[in-house]
């Protein structure tokens, strides 16, 4: 074997990534970089802000021939911590810890929890960075705690940021009634200058793509809301059905966290509401999976429009026990507002129903317009359209009448496993972290190069 400093520099051909790379081989100091014999790499404490600056891919047979001085090899592949602005049982777990899972072929991943208040999760994220020294930060969500942990992090170590997020934080804000025309504002340059310096940012609508182009952000990958199709599919549940009170009836149904928007006067679950309304005649009832603040206006509605006894708000379902209340719904609906927030979604709730067959009743809005047939959407209007819950109405009213058009759930199943089956989501990730990898390397290489000319 030959000694490292007994050679300058080095170009090698790093397979793998289909490109050349130029290897500086004159380091006999520790601590200049660690080379992964996966064709990965992994900065040491002490590689301060220079970061990718001094990591060298290599391939197996250069490390082999040309470090060792090292007098050992290290073999560990690029560490990936990704960061989720929800606790273990919050609504993005599952996508965490499907990634977490699909990664660890070509990655060591560590995914970190904010289980507090938004300081201690600062100092919490940034405690568990310096234990585990991620080579790049996958950040789930545009919440400040996780956001500010990167920054912070990457300030220090130069490491890769790659943002997740699934919608227009601003527009969201402003649609809840949570901040004024200033605040609009000022959040749409927060998403800008946070998107705009990440390595890449994964969305989960193609639209939310095209929103972030306009703010100019370029390095834009969709990976829509995934499910586990192992764990939602179709089944059995006629006990449960009878708990409910649905026996005799076709239940229709929504699922989500149960907001309510001051300026529009609207919350998720009124056009469920309004439709049962105008639905008396027919043997429907409601269901409502999930809690929020609009909970208490929706049950005040219901009671007011004569329908509270044909609606169960059954609140917040465990992971565990939701596959059966979703395989207890006939009809579920998945309605989007025809604005930027309805077009960059994809919701998680979409791949849920699909993936346990059922028949969906969705606005022509974002990727349900993209993934399912005609049959299953429903016009709605340019912004908000409140004339929406009649046509919907109208369309659950054919579907009562003629129940063989429900046979057309049977591609349901298909649908969810083409388009947002996780072993299909996993790779689209994993190659957006190995462009990352390459474009870092590259400019690694720029900088090696010029260190030594």
């Amino acid at each position: 074997m030959v000694p490292a400093h007994a050679h300058s520099s080095i170009d090698v051909s790093n397979g793998p990534y289909r490109s050349d790379f130029h290897v500086d081989a004159a380091v006999p100091r520790p601590c200049r970089a660690v080379f992964s014999a996966y064709g990965g790499f992994r900065a040491p404490p002490a590689l301060g802000a220079k970061g990718f600056g001094r990591l060298v891919p290599v391939t197996g047979w250069a490390r082999r021939e040309y470090f060792g001085a090292w007098g050992r090899l290290v073999t560990e592949k690029p560490r990936v911590a990704i960061l989720v602005n929800s606790s273990r049982t919050g609504v993005l777990a599952p996508r965490a810890v499907a990634f977490s899972h699909g990664l660890t072929p070509d990655f060591r991943v560590e995914v970190l929890w904010r289980d507090s208040a938004r300081l201690p999760a600062i100092l919490s994220f940034l405690g568990k960075l310096r234990q585990f020294r991620p080579d790049l930060l996958y950040a789930i969500d545009l919440g400040y705690p996780v956001l500010l942990a990167c920054i912070l992090y990457r300030a220090i170590t130069s490491c890769a940021l790659v943002i997740e997020t699934g919608d227009p934080l601003a527009e969201l804000l402003w649609a809840a009634g949570r901040v004024g025309r200033l605040g609009r504002s000022a959040i749409r340059k927060y998403e800008q200058a946070a998107l705009t310096r990440a390595d890449h940012v994964v969305v989960r609508g193609s639209g939310l793509r095209e929103y972030l182009i306009g703010l100019g952000v370029t390095r834009v990958a969709v990976v829509p809301d995934g499910v586990d199709t192992r764990v939602f599919h179709p089944m059995e549940v006629a006990d449960l059905r009878r708990a409910l009170g649905m026996e005799g009836s076709v239940s229709i149904g929504v699922m989500g966290t149960l907001n309510w928007s001051k300026r529009l006067q609207w919350g998720y679950g009124c056009e469920l509401i309004e439709a049962l309304v105008l639905l008396k005649e027919l043997p429907v009832c409601g269901v409502v999976l999930g809690d929020g603040p609009g909970r208490n206006v929706l049950e005040r509605k219901a009671v007011e429009g004569g329908v509270g006894d044909r609606i169960r708000f059954l609140g917040r379902i465990s992971q565990e026990s939701l596959p059966s209340y979703i395989n207890a719904i006939d009809i579920c609906l998945s309605t989007q507002t025809n604005d930027w927030i309805g077009r960059a979604r994809t919701t998680a709730k979409l791949p849920l129903f699909l993936a346990c067959g059922r028949f969906v009743l969705a606005s022509r809005v974002g990727e349900a317009a993209r993934v399912l047939p005609d049959e299953m959407l429903v016009d709605y209007g340019e912004g908000f359209d409140p004339s929406y819950p009649e046509r919907l109405a109208e369309r659950i009213g054919h579907l009562v009448r003629q129940p063989q058009l429900l046979r057309l759930r049977e591609h349901s199943r298909r649908i969810a496993e083409s388009e947002f089956n996780y072993s299909f989501l996993v790779p689209k990730v994993a190659e957006v972290l190995r462009s990352v990898v390459r474009r870092r390397l590259v400019a690694g290489k720029k900088n090696t190069r010029g260190e030594l000319g």
